[in-house]
């Protein structure tokens, strides 16, 4: 099996699982986070990326309050 197919497998379990989790808690994921998470799984953003992205979203909410 390839690295790339391999990278790839172990980005999709990741995400399959912070979705996973997220239903668990009773929470529903965004279209933004929904396709943010498919982007990281064929390598477009890395999972750092996201966490800032989120950070960043999160920051400007609690601002706006």
């Amino acid at each position: 099996m390839s690295a790339n197919k391999l990278l790839y497998q172990s980005r999709q379990f990741f995400v399959s699982n912070v979705a996973a989790s997220a239903r668990i808690e009773g929470l529903k994921l965004s279209k933004e986070l929904d396709q943010n998470l498919f982007n990281c799984i064929v390598g477009k953003k890395s999972i750092s990326q996201l966490l800032e992205q989120s950070k960043q979203r999160y920051i400007s909410q609690r601002l706006k309050r």
